[in-house]
């Protein structure tokens, strides 16, 4: 069983699962440390940007790192970081401790957000990818909703110190599967640690074109999840009926990535999957400021951007070989993270520069017109002679 690659699935999974239930930790107990700490919500926003913030530096030295000494050992030095962070943050009486705690949660983040997508690629790759693509993926999400559904009221009743060293229990427990049942893939067992092998321009390339599009559709979802509750607020509804009219976008997720990555698969269709989904987020995604029924044009936004998720999460391992793949996502989420970074905060930009959630929303929908685009543009560069894998 330990060989097989939907029980080792399973165990990725779970990291991905308890990295998004840490994560969204800080921004469940926020107004318990409001209160205790008299902060501002400038504050709030930089305890939560902690965790995205090493990546812009630690991405590509974390795939380097994967390369010279190997995905698991990375990963667990990752994983007993963020346990270090959480119990640090957990056991702070001062906003400066949680800060700390955070950016040692957010360094060890990076190695697991680089390299466990570099390992479902390691197990899937040439066989059912975009399917266990679409499962592991969900588990951020899900990990995140858990956390939304758990955390404000387990620091109501234990207290915020709580929530934070549970979170670091979690990834203990994920890091004791981790070392326990994770063995690297048949076919990057033989594949030779060492860092000389390189990615080629058009390797280089490519990668960039990627993940240029990953950063986008990420920055797409997170502006839409940001300012989709109030645009809705604008039209008349409360905040609470705002919030669930857009909590439904998360929570077809639950069917939806699973769906793209298996319909990708049954019919060989990668190519339209994407198109399909990338089109309709575009399309439901105008109609959003439009609609008189805004939970239907999210839930439609949501499946359309979930479905076809998978097959672009796919996309470096068609032009990555099994030896230089660790620096190549290394670089690929160098994009992801400067997304993160920069492209909601244009989203409050335009908020407040017309004093409509309106702009934000369209921000977001020419960011899926731009994946559009490159994915076009990834598929010209990759057809053309010059490109050698």
């Amino acid at each position: 069983m330990l060989g097989n690659r939907w029980f080792i699935l399973a165990v990725l999974f779970v990291s991905r699962f308890c990295l998004g239930y840490q994560f969204q930790s800080a921004g469940s107990v926020a107004p318990f440390l409001i209160s205790d700490f008299a902060l501002d919500y400038r504050q709030v926003g930089t305890l939560i940007g902690l965790f995205m913030l090493p990546g812009l530096v630690l991405a590509l030295p974390g795939g380097l790192l994967a390369k010279r000494f190997g995905d698991k050992p990375i990963v667990l030095m990752g994983m007993a970081a963020m346990v270090l962070g959480g119990l640090l943050s957990g056991g702070a009486q001062s906003y400066a401790i949680i800060s700390a705690g955070r950016l040692i949660i957010g360094i060890g983040a990076v190695f697991l957000v680089v390299l466990l997508t570099k390992m479902v690629t390691d197990w899937f790759a040439g066989k059912d990818l975009f399917l266990g693509m679409g499962i592991f993926i969900i588990g951020w999400p899900v990990g995140i909703a858990a956390g939304q559904a758990t955390q404000a009221r387990l620091a109501e009743v234990h207290g915020w110190n709580f929530v934070f060293i549970l979170t670091a229990i979690m990834m203990a427990v994920a890091l004791a599967s981790m070392a326990a049942f994770y063995r690297a893939a048949p076919n990057s067992a033989a594949v030779s640690l060492s860092p000389t092998a390189r990615l080629t321009k058009d390797e280089l390339w490519l990668v960039c074109i990627a993940g240029a599009i990953w950063m986008f559709i990420n920055g797409a979802y997170v502006v839409m999840l940001s300012f989709g509750p109030t645009l809705v607020s604008e039209h008349g509804a409360s905040i609470t009926e705002a919030a669930q009219a857009v909590s439904v976008m998360s929570w077809v997720f639950l069917f939806a990535l699973p769906l793209g990555g298996w319909l990708s698969t049954r019919y060989k269709a990668a190519d339209i999957v994407m198109i399909v989904g990338l089109v309709g987020s575009v399309i439901f995604g105008l109609a959003i400021p439009l609609a008189s029924v805004p939970s239907l044009m999210f839930a439609l936004f949501g499946i359309a951007f979930a479905i076809a998720t998978p097959a672009i999460a796919s996309l470096p391992a068609e032009i990555l070989r099994p030896d230089n793949r660790a620096s190549g996502f290394g670089i690929y989420y160098i994009w992801y993270y400067a997304g993160s970074a920069l492209l909601p905060p244009i989203g409050g930009l335009l908020k407040d520069s017309t004093g409509t959630a309106t702009t934000a929303v369209l921000f977001s929908v020419s960011m899926m017109f731009a994946s559009l685009c490159l994915l076009g543009l990834f598929r010209w560069e990759q057809a053309r002679p010059r490109f050698t894998r």
